[in-house]
């Protein structure tokens, strides 16, 4: 009685569409917004018909009190888009709260913060030149409901940077939106399979922070972007069955992986802003390993290129945290220890190390997610240059934690 009295306060139904709780999801239902996982970065992209396994995952990635906009029904959901509730003030201030909720628990903030329309900026030269970079429209359809990569310049630390995140970003859009080939390219990611395109964009967008961060030139810098976006593009051209036995056992399906490579290197002699040795390089060596025991070539150390260092970095931060390898995916908090266990391994030690110490993955004050009933705030570490994925937390609760030694103490600490 009292449950089903909570879930009809909880539960707001509108014109098209219902305003109800994660718990409360069904399947069947259509989400009306992007969902985020706990790092802020995207989970499921708006317009999905859930499916049980679907909401399994957002539950393991998301607090399950946290509202959602749902149409239940297809026929809902065509007057929801033919009526344009989407644009109602009602509807966009219910995101508003739904995003505030969202930001109580996230380790990663959201910020809406849309790439501008019909304006230009002035470009960040380092010889301070006045060069001006027009801004098409359309932009914002390619990623404007990605909030991380609108605003990922806030996790790094150097103001300067920050400001020279915002122009490479749109540099990158324009870049795209300039070349017909590239646009087919993004909608072949978007239409292929979802995850695919959500992995591109938030490779990318790390991918731009380490890159930024090592002062890579702006052009370099729009490479590695590209690099990043269409680095799995070749898996467009495998049958989805084949795609979908190599995402359940990718170990045991190494052709699928040198199938896709032969592919990107197909397009990369059709498609001219490909057709560079920094990005080619980047995307054939992002599966090799740091001690030589990767694929397809087994190099190792620095015979790796830096590109192919970089994404292979972010690439396994994402598939760890997103799930896409048919599992429910990791903590963010997990997900770092991971990568740290295998630094010198897999991983370049001095790229990770960047990677974790130059954003605010790991920094004093930062919110912290180690499980579903573990969450609390960064407020010092025991040894930050060795073991920064271990620090010091206060949770929710008022436990003072040191999860380098397991030491707890009580809330009087």
């Amino acid at each position: 009685m009292d449950k089903n009295r909570d879930t009809a306060i909880n539960n707001m139904e509108f014109k098209n569409y219902i305003k109800k709780q994660i718990k409360d999801l069904l399947p069947g239902d259509i989400i009306l917004h992007p969902v985020y996982r706990v790092d802020g970065l995207m989970l499921i992209d708006r317009y999905k018909v859930l499916s049980s396994d679907l909401i399994s995952k957002i539950k393991k990635h998301a607090a399950n009190d946290i509202s959602v906009l749902v149409s239940p029904s297809g026929t809902q959901f065509k007057s929801f888009i033919d009526d344009k509730e989407f644009s109602e003030k009602e509807f966009r201030n219910n995101l508003k709260e739904i995003i505030s909720q969202y930001n109580k628990n996230l380790t990663f903030p959201i910020y809406i913060e849309p790439l501008p329309q019909e304006e230009n900026i002035n470009d960040y030269m380092e010889n301070k030149d006045e060069t001006v970079i027009p801004i098409a429209n359309n932009s914002l359809k390619l990623f404007y409901n990605n909030p991380f990569f609108t605003s990922f310049e806030k996790k790094l630390e150097s103001t300067k940077l920050q400001e020279k995140a915002k122009v490479i970003k749109l540099r990158l859009i324009n870049t795209i939106l300039n070349d017909n080939s590239l646009k087919e390219l993004i909608e072949e990611l978007k239409e292929y399979k979802d995850i695919l395109f959500l992995h591109s964009i938030n490779t990318a967008s790390m991918a731009l922070m380490i890159g930024l961060t090592l002062e890579l030139t702006d052009d370099e810098l729009i490479d590695l972007g590209l690099a990043a976006l269409f680095s799995d593009i070749g898996y467009t051209h495998i049958a989805k069955e084949e795609f979908e036995k190599y995402l359940k056992n990718p170990e045991s399906e190494v052709e699928v992986l040198i199938k896709q490579m032969a592919v990107f290197m197909k397009v990369s002699i059709e498609v001219p802003v490909l057709r560079k040795d920094l990005i080619i390089y980047g995307v054939l060596d992002r599966h090799e390993y740091y001690d030589g025991h990767g694929r397809p070539k087994g190099k190792k150390d620095k015979d790796i290129s830096l590109f192919g260092r970089i994404l292979c970095i972010c690439q396994a931060y994402d598939v760890m945290v997103g799930g896409y390898l048919y599992n429910d995916g990791m903590t963010p908090n997990e997900a770092i220890k991971r990568l740290w266990e295998n630094k010198g391994k897999q991983y370049d030690p001095d790229i990770l190390n960047i990677f974790i110490h130059r954003s605010n993955f790991c920094k004093i004050g930062e919110k912290i997610i180690i499980n579903n009933s573990l969450k609390g705030e960064i407020i010092g570490f025991t040894d930050y240059i060795e073991a920064p994925h271990l620090p010091i937390i206060k949770t929710d609760s008022g436990r003072i934690i040191d999860l380098f030694n397991g030491t707890q103490y009580s809330n009087d600490c």
